[in-house]
């Protein structure tokens, strides 16, 4: 399997070229995005992430796309997304968070820069953070009893992480109205939830496990309270 090691390399490849030869003027923009740009990826271990907004995105208009899924996969690349541009408008209500982590983290392959010119609606951010939050306590509390069948009980912090730190990116950006630089910004400040030591004393886990928990209950209810 041959592997893209870097942005760079990823912009200067065949890619962008193949994206324009099959989707044409359909085209509008082809970018990376998500946890491939974020601190700690490595291409080594996990996939590029790549999406699109195309004129129209029907399945007929995207069968261009679908012939290229196996040469991706074969380079370590996922296609995610394919947005028109007129579901991007029509759901900005719906997902800001998701759009707003776009807009501030991405690389253009080809085409336009994506969402250049969204701004999230606050409340509809607030509410969308305020409700993935509470949904995100109800598993935590789940896998608090299922904790003696784990193996790894420090996995419950690795597992929340990959939900808890996106959301918290948009907590970030309600408090401050900017999006933070770096995961350590958001554990800055919300230094409760940083991820402890692991150990194998049973009351220290179970002491931790509660003030993280009680640090995220602690964040959605400044979210709740939040007048946007």
């Amino acid at each position: 399997m041959r592997k893209i090691l870097s942005v760079a390399e990823f912009q200067n490849s065949e890619w962008p070229k193949l994206f324009e030869e099959a989707l044409g003027d359909n085209l509008i923009s082809a970018f990376v995005h998500g946890d491939c740009l974020m601190e700690g990826f490595s291409a080594l271990e996990s996939p590029w992430t790549v999406s699109f907004i195309l004129k129209s995105n029907s399945v007929e208009d995207m069968l261009p796309l679908q012939k290229l899924t196996a040469k991706a996969k074969h380079e370590n690349i996922v296609f995610n997304h394919v947005f028109s541009r007129f579901e991007i408008k029509s759901s900005q209500d719906v997902f800001p968070l998701e759009f707003l982590h776009i807009k501030s983290k991405n690389v253009t392959l080809c085409g336009e820069a994506p969402l250049a010119d969204f701004s999230p609606n606050l409340a509809e951010l607030r509410i969308e953070c305020e409700r993935e939050l509470r949904g995100l306590l109800v598993h935590l509390r789940r896998a608090f009893l299922y904790l003696k069948e784990d193996r790894n009980p420090h996995g419950i912090y690795v597992r929340s992480a990959t939900t808890l730190l996106p959301l918290l990116y948009g907590v970030y950006y309600l408090s401050t109205g900017n999006y933070p630089e770096s995961h350590e910004q958001v554990y800055e400040m919300f230094p409760g939830v940083r991820i402890p030591n692991m150990t194998n004393d049973n009351n220290v886990i179970v002491s931790n496990i509660n003030k993280y928990i009680e640090a995220v209950t602690t964040i959605v209810n400044q979210v709740d309270a939040m007048k946007v």
